[in-house]
């Protein structure tokens, strides 16, 4: 191998590689060729193992997110077909998978709830019937929180 491997190098490629997951495509990157050989140094194993934790979604990230995918509302996306509060920025469209707006109209497709759900119970599956609970109890009381800040009844 060349030269050491300097401190601006390592991180370029960590995060090339965190993207990719091509340790080689990340090491030309940074002009160097065995992006394997990068992946065995331990100071390249340590800064990645940072990077996770610091940048990545952890598992219970996307298990949430799923979650808010599969039950959440949709009272924004329909204000907003409506053409309501598009100028305050304040309207949740996390569940709104393509939107285009034009003079006739606005079209838009939400995403597959069915997916989501499908998606999520795989992953609570790994947990077994206690992770599912767990998960499901989250929900409501996260639910029952929202519900009596702006009135709105129990998703579950």
């Amino acid at each position: 191998m060349r030269k050491k491997l300097t401190g601006a190098e390592r991180d370029r490629f960590c995060r090339e590689f965190l993207l990719s997951m091509d340790p080689n495509r990340a090491a030309k990157r940074v002009g160097r060729e065995d992006g394997y050989a990068l992946l065995r140094l331990e100071e390249v194993a340590e800064r990645l193992k940072w990077m996770r934790r610091m940048e990545l979604p952890t598992r219970q990230d996307v298990l949430r997110r799923l979650g808010q995918m599969a039950f959440g509302r949709v009272s924004d996306a329909a204000k907003l077909a409506n053409r309501e509060m598009v100028e305050s920025g304040e309207l949740d469209l996390s569940d709104v998978a393509e939107l285009k707006i034009t003079d006739k109209g606005t079209e838009m497709k939400l995403i597959d709830r069915i997916q989501a759900l499908e998606t999520l119970w795989g992953l609570l599956d790994e947990e077994g019937e206690d992770g599912m609970e767990r998960f499901l109890q989250a929900l409501k009381t996260e639910d029952e929180k929202e519900g009596s800040k702006c009135g709105g009844g129990a998703v579950l």
